[in-house]
This record gives structure tokens, C-alpha cells and sequence, in this order.
């Protein structure tokens, strides 16, 4: 009885820590998930640059303005209060598309802005149009966004959900098997 007691208690002792690494990936994959849907949900309802609390991203898609931004960085944009002169903003042009670029110039509720990389500024644009301002550029990162949003990343991240509930029965049993053999 008593070894019986000691097994359960080493059992209880091992089990803690996947247990809590099993929790910790669940909701991390599920907030991953919810920030996805939240995301793919605003897009089908017409908000060109979805964001959560004023934050939102951007994956650099031409050379307009490196060499700061480069092709495949992806950009952290927040939505502000107001624009200078001079910011990186990202707004939604008269084709629906987004675009990153510096601004040049900002009156009467028209905005212009140019790319670094680029001989002439854009056409000018309501200012209502700036969805934020870029505060970071992570290089090369957003090469792995735009994967995620193909078959196959979906297909990946779908599978990857799974993980936790797959993972930690298997460990469980393993463990078990480890402890009756002992």
C-alpha cells in the first residue's frame, strides 16, 4: 500500500510539469488562432488593415522603400491620434490595396506620400485613409506570414492545434507504462 502511495506521488511530481508546458502551448495556439479568425473575420467585413488594440501588421511586398523597409519584413503598425511629416504609414489606396510609405506631405485632410525608393510621390489621398504608423520592421519574418496563409500553412497550423490534445495522452501513457514497470 504504502509503495503504491509513493509510485502516485512521483507520478503526480513528473506530471506537473507537461501538464503546465501542455496548458502554456494550448493557449498560446489558441490565442494564435483567435488573433487569425479575429483578423480573417475584419478582412471579410471590409477593414483593409485589421487591429487588435491598435496594433496591426504589414508584410513588405515590393522595393519602393528599402533599403529601410525590405521585400519579406513584416511591419508592426499602430493606428495613431495623429501624423508628421516624415512617418512610415500604411493606408489603403484608392484600389483597395495597402501601402507603406513615408509621408510628404499632410493638409486640408489630403495626405501625399513617396517611396524612398521611389522618383515621384504618390497621388494625393484622404488622410482617413492612414491605418497607423510603422513602429517596427522585422526582417524576413514576413516571408513565414505569407506561408501561413497558404494550404499548407493552414494545413501546418490546423495540425499543429492538434498537438496538445495528441501529445500530452501519449506522454500520459508512456509515463504510466514507465512507472508500472518499476
Amino acid at each position: 500500500m504504502r509503495k503504491m502511495k509513493k509510485k502516485q506521488k512521483k507520478q503526480r511530481k513528473h506530471d506537473l510539469p507537461r501538464r503546465l508546458a501542455a496548458g502554456v502551448l494550448t493557449a498560446l495556439l489558441f490565442l494564435i488562432g483567435s488573433l487569425f479568425g479575429y483578423t480573417m473575420i475584419a478582412k471579410a467585413s471590409g477593414d483593409p488593415m485589421p487591429a487588435v488594440f491598435g496594433w496591426g501588421s504589414a508584410v513588405v511586398l515590393s522595393g519602393s522603400m528599402e533599403p529601410k523597409l525590405p521585400v519579406g519584413a513584416l511591419l508592426v503598425i499602430h493606428r495613431e491620434k495623429s501624423y508628421e511629416i516624415g512617418d512610415i504609414v500604411t493606408y489603403e489606396d484608392e484600389n483597395g490595396s495597402i501601402v507603406t510609405h513615408r509621408l510628404t506631405a499632410l493638409e486640408n485632410g489630403e495626405a501625399v506620400t513617396k517611396g524612398d525608393a521611389n522618383n515621384i510621390e504618390d497621388a494625393p489621398f484622404p488622410a482617413s485613409k492612414i491605418c497607423g504608423k510603422v513602429r517596427a520592421v522585422l526582417p524576413g519574418v514576413g516571408g513565414g506570414i505569407l506561408w501561413l496563409k497558404t494550404p499548407s500553412g493552414i494545413c501546418a497550423v490546423l495540425l499543429l492545434s492538434g498537438l496538445p490534445v495528441i501529445i500530452p495522452g501519449h506522454f500520459i501513457r508512456k509515463v504510466g507504462e514507465k512507472f508500472e514497470n518499476e
